[in-house]
This record gives structure tokens, sequence and C-alpha cells, in this order.
């Protein structure tokens, strides 16, 4: 990754499942098949919804569905297993992983404005196999993972200090994601809240939640997102 900066700069925070790419239910495949090898239950995040939650939160609540005590070494060890399947996968069927629209010109436009880095619900292992599949891992500076934290909320602070902790003076700070939960997220961080309609949530949902800026696609909508910075 890139030289810190010492100057305070704009932070852009970006979620990745459904705002920069779509690997196709990649993930949920793989945890579900590291759940079955792991702990016998077969398809056991079919009924969990994915939109906006972290890895770690996940993992909990299909053990809550199963009705099964989550053992204390579980999530290490799913974490390796996923991970190794999520790599395969993707390797698999090469184009499956699809960046969305507007990818990757508004991180090539924002680039000179502002620091780009993650916020994301996936650990950072499986983070970095998703946008290693489209040659995006080496755009962005650092990141907030699931491995910090199960709380999404939780997250804007610990990027904030990890920006800080690399040279990097954060300004004002965006999150960018699509769904409500990544409103939420900024909300509790106090960052500026993006919400872009190429995921999980129809513009009806975001639009309830009050975004900052609500657009349709990072093609349509990359002035006004710009014009944050």
């Amino acid at each position: 990754m890139s030289e810190p900066v010492n100057e305070p700069r704009s932070v852009i925070l970006w979620d990745i499942d459904g705002t920069l790419l779509s690997t196709g239910g990649a993930g949920r495949e793989a945890l579900d098949l590291a759940f079955e090898e792991l702990f016998g239950v077969p398809q056991a995040f079919v009924a969990v919804s994915f939109g906006g939650r972290t890895d770690l939160g996940l993992v909990g609540e299909a053990f809550e569905r199963a009705g099964l005590s989550m053992p204390d070494d579980a999530a290490p060890r799913l974490h390796d297993r996923y991970v190794g399947h999520l790599r395969r996968i993707l390797a698999a069927r090469p184009g499956r992983a699809k960046l969305l629209p507007g990818l990757p010109q508004a991180l090539a436009q924002t680039a000179p404005r502002a620091v780009n880095a993650l916020l994301t619900g996936n650990w950072r292992a499986g983070a970095e196999a998703k946008l290693g599949a489209v040659g995006l891992w080496e755009q962005f500076r650092f990141g907030a993972f699931a491995d910090d934290a199960a709380d999404r909320n939780a997250l804007v602070p610990i990027a904030r200090r990890r920006a800080q902790s690399l040279g990097v003076t954060p300004g004002r700070v965006i999150v960018i994601g699509d769904t409500p939960h990544d409103v939420a997220c900024a909300r509790a961080g106090g960052a500026v809240a993006v919400a872009v309609c190429t995921g999980w949530s129809s513009r009806e949902e975001l639009q309830a939640c009050g975004p900052d800026l609500l657009i349709e696609d990072l093609t349509s909508g990359l002035d006004a997102f710009l014009g944050l910075l």
C-alpha cells in the first residue's frame, strides 16, 4: 500500500459487498462449506441475512439458528476454513467477482482528493480475497474489518485510530455502503453517510434511514459523491 501522508485528509471508508463488487454469493457458499465441515450442519447460513453484517455476527447467528453452543475456538477455526474455500471458489470461476457500476473510475477520481480505505463486515483475509479477485486490494490504504469488532457500529472509531497510526490525520470521514446498517454505522461513528443502490437494499429502504447522500450507483452519482470531498 502507499506511503502515509501527514496532512489532514478526507477519508472514504468503503463497504465491499454490494458497494464495490458482487461475488455472486461466494462468501455465503464458502461459509456454508466451512460450517458443515466443522460442525456438521449443512446450509447453516441459508436463512441468515448478510446485508451490512459482520462475519463474526453471522457466525453467531448461524450457531443460534442451529441450536448449538458456539465453542470458544469456533471463530478462528471457521475463519481459516472459510478463507480457504473462498479463495478456491473465486479462483475456480475468475468472472464470478464483478465490479459494480462506476468502479474503478470512482476510485481513480477520489484518490487524488481523499484517502480510500475499507470499512467492511468481512474478515480481513476474506476482504483481501474478494478485492484481489478484481485487482482492487492495493487501492486501499487500510481498513476496519470483522477481525476488529463483531459490532459494525464500532468500526468507524477503529478506522480513525488506524489512519492516525499510519500517519494520516482524518479530516472529513465518509462511509459509503449499500444497506441501512452502513448508514447506522456512519452515524454511530460521527461520519458522513453515503448510500448506494447497488446491493442488498432497495432505494426506499435506504431513503428511509436518512443518509446524507443517496445515489443510484457510482456512475450516475459520482459527481454528487465527489462534491462531498
